[in-house]
């Protein structure tokens, strides 16, 4: 292998590793910046004697069951 040819691998590697890189670091900030923080609670489910897949089918998204508890004030 030929100097020019060990140095362009080098750089080759080093291109690759930074892309890497920041792939990594931008699906972290996307990770840590949409997440939110849930609003549910094991208390409805203590209280109702429901299970979460009652209110929710993808939580925290609410199902028809779920929006008619919210809009009557959390009580069946």
């Amino acid at each position: 292998m030929q100097t020019g040819s060990r140095s362009f691998a080098l750089v080759s590697i080093a291109t690759a590793a930074a892309g890497a890189a920041v792939v990594v670091l931008i699906a972290g900030a996307f990770t840590v910046l949409g997440s939110r923080q849930a609003a549910a609670t094991m208390k409805f489910t203590q209280d109702t004697g429901k299970p979460c897949t009652f209110c929710h089918t993808a939580p925290p998204e609410l199902n028809d069951e779920g929006k008619k508890f919210k809009a009557n004030g959390n009580k069946f």
